[in-house]
């Protein structure tokens, strides 16, 4: 199974129109133009057991977040989504918005299943899992990601 099939099937990105960013360090797809001009298109990271898929629009000024989805990767399936209006696309705060969704996710499914684990760790594990999605180099990490899944 290739990155490309990965992406598409959990993301729902077209296979054939993903292409890797060097300078992004994200796999890129389904970009559009409007009639205005304005760019859209996704950009999705890898991370250790997610993919974290930014929706941005790049206007002639400011580019924006336009929305966040994580991903389980195993499971193949959301996790997390948020959605924005009139946000300038930070890479710092799509960190910590991914970070705190997820965190918000593993509160709300301990208390569901009666679980309390210490927050301090949670955010440290979540944070370096996020970090690493952004600084390692994600053709790296989508090799990592997809031979755990066929082992």
């Amino acid at each position: 199974m290739t990155k490309e099939m990965i992406l598409s099937k959990i993301t729902g990105l077209q296979s054939n129109n993903i292409k890797f960013s060097a300078e992004a360090n994200a796999f890129l797809g389904n970009a559009y133009t409007s009639i205005a001009g304005n760019h859209y298109f996704n950009a999705v990271r890898f991370g250790e057991g997610i993919l974290i898929k930014e929706d941005i629009g790049h206007g002639y000024k400011y580019t924006f977040l336009n929305g966040l989805r994580v991903y389980s990767i195993k499971e193949k399936k959301l996790i997390a989504d948020a959605s924005f209006h009139s946000q300038v696309y930070n890479k710092d705060l799509v960190r910590n918005k991914v970070t705190s969704m997820l965190i918000d996710k593993l509160n709300e499914a301990a208390e569901q299943q009666g679980f309390s684990f210490n927050d301090n760790d949670a955010k440290r594990i979540v944070k370096q899992i996020v970090e690493q999605a952004f600084v390692v180099d994600q053709r790296v990490l989508a090799e990592q990601q997809i031979k755990r899944l066929t082992e």
